[in-house]
């Protein structure tokens, strides 16, 4: 069944400004103004998100002591490991309450894997992020089985880093989401434009930024007119996932969005 998201902020690179996005089969199948959405898509039920960011979900690529590439119950070297829960033993669901919703196989641990390398940045704290990215290196994130925010995975490469090698909150994202999905063969834009799989979260209202990885000679802007897409200000905490959803399908819902209402003709 078809759903809409209104009044959002949409991380979307084909369309930054757009306020709506219609999730149907699967997929984004449309972006673009919410005034434009109520006005195409009367009787399609739709959730009303005011102020809230919708991003691509999180891959955690190196789930260590957590199922692997789909695989439950097995070890990184494919043993049975009774410290590793089953599928539906409740990992999944803490997991989609961060906005993760994929894990990498990441049989080898940190890092190259499958030309990918693979970085956790609560602990890797000496990383040179911009030796690594400005040397052609597509990154991946993982929690290493530290709890805790994705969030934090993007301030530990962005913000926290030695200013001589982070890179931007930007970069650090999409190694966050696309890198991870790399590793798992996913072909996905680490944006949410039309035809890409709906595997997103709606984060809660918060203050929205674009930043470069040098504050010394790039500037803030929080002007959605920059055409780049907006994330989170993370200077002073991150922001929590109000729902998550996986292929379309909700895996996670904080119970704070009012349920889907079918728009009414002139809404």
């Amino acid at each position: 069944m078809p759903l809409l998201l209104l009044d959002i902020v949409l991380y979307s690179s084909d369309d930054p400004e757009a306020s709506a996005v219609l999730i149907d089969d699967g997929v984004i199948a449309w972006t673009g103004p919410a005034s434009t959405a109520r006005a195409l898509f009367t009787g399609t039920p739709a959730i009303r998100a005011d102020g809230c960011l919708v991003s691509p979900s999180f891959v955690d690529a190196l789930p260590v002591g957590r199922t692997i590439a789909g695989r439950s119950g097995a070890s990184a070297e494919g043993h049975e490991d009774p410290s590793v829960p089953a599928a539906g033993d409740g990992y999944a669901a803490p997991r989609a309450a961060l906005g993760i919703t994929d894990v990498g196989p990441a049989a080898s641990g940190r890092g190259m894997q499958d030309g990918v390398r693979i970085i956790v940045p609560m602990i890797d704290i000496a990383v040179d992020y911009l030796a690594e990215a400005s040397g052609g290196t597509a990154i991946a994130f993982g929690s290493g089985g530290e709890d805790g925010s994705p969030w934090r995975w993007v301030r530990a490469a962005s913000i926290d880093a030695d200013p001589d090698k982070r890179i931007s909150e930007r970069a650090a994202f999409l190694a966050a989401t696309r890198g991870g999905r790399r590793l798992l063969g996913q072909h996905h834009p680490g944006s949410l434009n039309p035809g890409a799989p709906a595997d997103l979260v709606v984060w809660e209202p918060w203050d929205l930024t674009v930043r470069g990885n040098d504050e010394r000679i790039q500037t803030w802007s929080t002007d959605p007119r920059s055409r780049t897409p907006m994330l989170p200000d993370l200077t002073d905490g991150e922001p929590r996932a109000l729902l998550t959803m996986k292929d379309g399908e909700v895996v996670f819902d904080a119970g704070e969005l009012d349920a889907p209402q079918a728009l009414e003709p002139g809404e």
